[in-house]
């Protein structure tokens, strides 16, 4: 066919392209020319939902380039994603294929109800059904609950989740605290994100086929930030990063003990991001599936995590593997990642969906 374009790749590899399971591309707080929000509103100073779509939009193009052919937004502020998604789509800007959450479903005071226009705040079982009908109702492609620990009541969450799986929405639910891993997977969500279960939870979210998103590299990010201000010239500055260092290093320990009984379990582990941080890029998808090697997986079960295994969590039947009648959302990188992880870091080809973007 001799009007078919070729490529000559003799030192790549390639790759179906990447998925990242937790984004967050409208966060704008951590921002330099914003002000930290305050519980007085007339104290904080707040982008406009112009601006914070155009950070969404530079955002979304670094992760493309970077290989991510579709990402899980994983709560926004003011359903400014669900515009955003609908400016790709139409392909008025670059960007991965985007699956959109809206808010976030949490009870009243719980997770980020401190940040304007990202919680959508609930009571009582019949008070969480109403705000799933409200998310979908904006659009959501799927539902992303917070419980942090014990905010959320078994009832709550059993409720948001039964609303959700019954309006055939997938469920993501953030834990961190105990015990409210164990909540998410007996609630029967569909993925649940950061945290550090223990054997028995894994082993039941094995069983239930239910698949952790653990987002390492937001944490290691987290460290070298403490780290730094361990050395501060301000005592007071120094000894709060020293006690916060300690936590959180006893936190990645117990992470590190997750992930090894996860995949002793067989618990599928999905790659996502979660990038926030002043001064971490938001395209770290490499730096993620990395950091799950480092933490115990294989490089082909870190390639996995973002590609096949995060496929299947949400049910994305056309994306997640190189096979006949699948969309033609592929990667290249110099290099073998299965000798070299970080050969992920060098994207030299993207095609989403038959289209060449990068290279």
């Amino acid at each position: 066919m001799p009007d078919v374009e070729t490529k000559d790749l003799p030192t790549s590899c390639l790759l179906p392209g990447l998925i990242d399971m937790h984004v967050h591309p409208t966060y704008y707080w951590e921002e330099p020319d914003s002000a930290v929000y305050t519980y007085d509103p007339e104290e904080s100073l707040v982008y406009s939902d112009v601006m914070i779509s155009l950070l969404a939009a530079a955002n979304l193009r670094e992760a493309l380039l970077a290989g991510v052919t579709t990402a899980r937004d994983t709560g926004s502020v003011h359903g400014i994603m669900f515009d955003v998604k609908r400016a790709v789509t139409k392909g008025l800007i670059p960007g991965p294929k985007l699956f959109v959450a809206g808010r976030l479903v949490v009870p009243t005071g719980g997770h980020v109800h401190y940040l304007p226009g990202l919680a959508n705040e609930a009571d009582g079982p019949y008070g969480f059904r109403r705000a799933v009908r409200e998310e979908i109702r904006g659009g959501a492609d799927y539902i992303k609950l917070a419980n942090r620990g014990t905010d959320m009541t078994r009832d709550e969450l059993q409720a948001a989740v039964d609303e959700a799986h019954r309006r055939e929405r997938k469920v993501a639910c953030h834990t961190k605290d105990p015990p409210s891993q164990r909540m998410a997977i007996e609630a029967g969500v569909d993925t649940f994100e950061h945290g550090t279960p223990t054997e028995e939870e894994l082993d039941e979210a094995c069983e239930q086929g239910i698949t952790w998103v653990p987002t390492l590299n937001v944490g290691r990010e987290h460290l070298i930030r403490l780290e730094k201000k361990r050395k501060d010239r301000d005592p007071g500055v120094a000894q709060r990063a020293e006690r916060k260092y300690a936590e959180a290093m006893e936190y990645s320990e117990r992470k590190h003990a997750s992930i090894e009984a996860a995949l002793k379990a067989g618990v599928r582990i999905a790659a996502g991001t979660d990038s926030y941080l002043r001064g971490v890029r938001f395209a770290a998808i490499a730096d993620e599936i990395a950091q799950l090697v480092e933490f115990g997986c294989t490089p082909m079960q870190g390639i996995m995590a973002a590609t096949s295994w995060a496929a299947e969590a949400m049910g994305w039947e056309t994306i997640g593997s190189l096979e006949k009648r699948k969309l033609a959302d592929i990667i290249a990188v110099e290099g073998d990642p299965l000798a070299d992880i970080e050969a992920l870091d060098r994207v030299t080809l993207v095609v989403r969906e038959g289209e060449i973007i990068k290279g």
